[in-house]
């Protein structure tokens, strides 16, 4: 069965009539995109790590002005003359680095950040060397103001989702923002099948919510979303601040972190992209970088390249993203 909740409400529905993998004939399609019930290929054992991945993929919009949300900006005739060709170069250099991550790193599921539609999810799907993978989408139009959600693609070759839930955290001052979406993957096509249930989030940025409004934010979605072994996505916030309290609190652990960080803003490098789990669960995040996700000029502290931004304020900077994509391994202690 699949849920998800609206109005305050919880909708179910059976997986088999949610079995859309999106657009390729013209057609609209809902917001969402599930695996048939057939089982997945793949043969994990209980015993085997998950492996997951997360991007923010910096406004990823198409160029069409939608009047529901503020996009004005991203439209071919808005401030920052988003033409079509862009909008395609921006979508290209986005699948390359989520077709590296998928390659490189075995994941099943990656969760995305500041995506407007499905209409871009889909181009994204279809753009090489993601139409290489069984790839699936899991998303719905969220109430932010700016129109940036959250999803999910996973390789329907190797697992399926049992179910997914929306969620929109409560915020101090009530304002609009976007939800969070928990997923329950499944895998192993015979014998024992295991289950993951992971909760993917971006929370109240840095510019418009201070430190105390994303741990309420985070609070709300985890006394929401029942049965959540692990969060992970852009929580916004380095490590060691207000928010890290609230979830050690509850008894979740950091993942462990290699790198020096997701994001570089003015000299310095922050974790902003990460997670926690519930144990028996432990995760490693590992920042994924490579030369030509790089702005090419380096950090003198580290050597290292800053990521490529798309956008210097109206300005078009040509990169897939101001942040680096991470790689999440869990395994059972």
């Amino acid at each position: 069965m699949i849920q998800w909740r609206t109005a305050g409400k919880i909708v179910v529905l059976a997986a088999a009539s949610l079995c859309l993998r999106g657009g390729e004939d013209g057609v609209s399609r809902p917001s969402i995109a599930l695996t048939p019930g057939a089982p997945p290929k793949n043969t994990d054992t209980l015993h085997a790590p998950w492996n997951l991945g997360w991007y923010n993929v910096e406004n990823l919009f198409d160029n069409q002005d939608d009047s529901l949300v503020r996009d004005e900006e991203f439209a071919a005739d808005g401030a920052k003359e988003y033409t079509p060709q862009l909008y395609r170069l921006k979508v290209q250099r986005v699948a390359k680095v989520l077709g590296w991550l998928f390659h490189q790193t075995g994941a099943v599921a990656v969760g995305l950040c500041e995506v407007e539609n499905s209409r871009v999810l889909d181009d994204l799907l279809r753009t090489p060397p993601l139409d290489q993978f069984s790839l699936w989408r899991v998303h719905r139009d969220s109430p932010d103001p700016r129109g940036i959600d959250v999803a999910v693609l996973y390789r329907a070759d190797c697992v399926h989702v049992a179910n997914a839930a929306w969620i929109l955290p409560h915020l101090p001052d009530e304002r609009g923002t976007r939800e969070a979406v928990v997923v329950t993957l499944v895998r192993g096509a015979r014998g024992p099948q295991d289950t993951l249930r992971v909760g993917w989030t971006h929370l109240p940025s840095q510019r418009s919510g201070d430190a105390h409004a994303r741990s309420v934010a985070w609070q709300s979605l985890e006394a929401q979303a029942s049965g959540c072994s692990v969060w992970l996505g852009d929580v916004n916030e380095a490590p060691g601040w207000q928010l890290d309290a609230a979830v050690a609190a509850r008894s979740l652990v950091s993942f462990e972190r290699i790198g020096v960080g997701t994001y570089y803003y003015r000299d310095a490098w922050s974790w902003l992209d990460r997670g926690w789990s519930v144990p028996p669960w432990r995760g490693t995040v590992r920042v994924l970088s490579q030369p030509w996700m790089g702005s090419g000029a380096r950090d003198l502290k580290t050597g290292l390249a800053p990521p490529w931004r798309t956008w210097r304020g109206e300005q078009w900077s040509g990169g897939p993203s101001d942040h680096y994509p991470i790689h999440v391994q869990l395994t059972r202690i």
